[in-house]
């Protein structure tokens, strides 16, 4: 009989690999169950179910290739509970454990346990077999390698080395040079650390950790952003959503790119402000928080379950100039009588590939495609044009993704000045913090009005940010 622990690991595995559910919201889900206080009470368990569910879906691509040649008919021929059990356990075999090999072979039976529960009558002695094979084909020479497993694959097979759809890798390949692709994608790779923003209408950062501490929440300062806390590897997400202080409104979860939204966006007190794309609503309620919470700001969203979470999110932080409107942005034009006719500073933050999250986001390395990332383009198209007729003459537009595509990012900007010549780029170079003006490309690009954050750099998610003003 398989363990609590593992069973809710298959369980997120099986709803994102089969059900195309989202891993955060299902790790959120599962991790909250009632049943899971008992069995997954220790934040390491919960950490570690997150780690075996990220590590599974990021390193899929690839494990789908090492297992295909153990196999005597297609891996999707399978049913989605055997291959998951497969996937699962390859990645223990070859990810996990490959430093440990005394334990590989203890992991193989606990899969083949759980095969034994969830999958199809006698599915358990082939994952056993296959794992068993893999284990003593693809692990020997991995023993010792720091640097990650060895892969039995072609030097330019750069889609399974860094586990990428093949047309993934070409875009970017295409957009940044072979050698800087390659740093981005090894990127890719590697943990995301998780930050906190502190609420500065509740707490400034002293106090702030001061709080988490006593309530054994291990954090550290954050060396790129003064707002920003660093969490312990250690310590769960679930846990500290739990903790006291975060149902106190003393700070949201919010990356440092995400932060510098804000930043660069610099709103004042008293000002009237659009958010075109709220939800959830980590932007928006630091908006309010540098403006003090005076002042108005109009946050939209075209998802209404989504919407509600800005509420939800605004109360908890304290904030009361948030008015949350269910409207889809790319029919601002249209709208006369929810809004207000102009704006001291519209937000964009525009759906895009998420390209620069493949680390914090892995399901985006399985379903996102060149045709997906085309048909963004005339929604975020759509949403800046819309958008760009309620900001005030002197007022300020402030355009974002979270992707590294030039398509959406520079190449959209220049198309929309040269349609709008009563827009210039205005820069924010003097807004950034210290330690961020330290790296050079980014300094230069931000005196220019426009910057890409890219996920080899400064330990950031790649992002794109960019200003501009209306001409009085």
């Amino acid at each position: 009989m398989p363990d609590q622990e593992m069973l809710v690991t298959y369980r997120c595995l099986y709803e994102v690999l089969e059900n195309q559910g989202y891993s955060n919201l299902v790790l959120k889900q599962e991790l909250n169950r009632p049943d899971a206080d008992g069995n997954l009470a220790e934040r390491w368990m919960r950490s570690r179910v997150t780690a075996r569910v990220y590590g599974t879906i990021t390193w899929c691509i690839t494990i789908d290739a090492i297992l295909q040649p153990y196999l005597k008919k297609d891996l999707m021929g399978f049913d989605g509970s055997v291959r998951t059990c497969l996937r699962l356990g390859a990645w223990e075999v070859i990810f996990a454990y490959r430093e440990q090999r005394r334990f590989i072979f203890g992991r193989v039976n606990e899969i083949v346990s759980l095969a034994s529960e969830v999958c199809p009558r006698g599915a358990e002695k082939l994952v056993n077999a296959v794992l068993r094979r893999v284990a003593d084909n693809e692990v020997a020479e991995n023993t010792d390698n720091s640097e990650g497993p060895v892969l039995h694959f072609p030097e330019k097979r750069l889609d399974l080395r860094y586990s990428l759809k093949k047309e993934i890798v070409g875009c970017i390949v295409k957009w940044y040079g072979k050698d800087k692709a390659e740093k981005i994608m090894k990127a890719y790779l590697q943990t995301p650390g998780v930050t906190l923003r502190t609420n500065s209408l509740r707490n400034d950062r002293e106090e702030l950790l001061s709080r988490l501490k006593e309530e054994e929440i291990t954090v550290s300062k954050d060396t790129l952003l003064p707002m920003a806390l660093l969490l312990s590897p250690n310590d769960n997400l679930v846990a500290v959503t739990r903790s006291q202080c975060y149902k106190d409104g003393c700070f949201s979860i919010q990356s440092l790119p995400a932060m510098l939204v804000g930043i660069v966006s610099d709103p004042k007190a008293g000002w009237d402000v659009l958010d075109t794309c709220s939800a959830p609503g980590g932007k928006t309620s630091h908006l309010a928080e540098l403006m003090q919470n005076k002042g108005h700001i109009d946050a939209l969203d075209a998802n209404a379950v989504r919407l509600k979470m800005v509420d939800e999110t605004a109360e908890r932080l304290g904030i009361s100039i948030i008015s949350t409107i269910h409207y889809d942005a790319t029919y601002l034009m249209e709208e006369n009588k929810l809004l207000l006719p102009s704006y001291d500073l519209v937000l964009c933050d525009v759906p895009c590939s998420g390209l620069g999250l493949l680390h914090r986001k892995p399901d985006i390395r399985l379903r996102m495609s060149y045709d997906l990332i085309q048909g963004l383009l005339p929604i975020q198209e759509s949403i800046l044009e819309n958008s760009c007729h309620r900001v005030k003459p002197g007022g300020y537009l402030v355009y974002s993704t979270c992707t590294i595509n030039p398509d959406e990012n520079e190449n959209r900007i220049t198309a929309f000045l040269d349609a709008h010549p009563e827009f210039t780029l205005t820069a924010f170079d003097g807004l950034l913090p210290e330690a961020i003006r330290k790296n050079e490309r980014l300094l230069d690009q931000s005196r220019e009005g426009m910057m890409t954050i890219l996920p080899d750099e400064e330990g950031m998610d790649g992002f794109f940010i960019a200003k501009l003003r209306r001409n009085a």
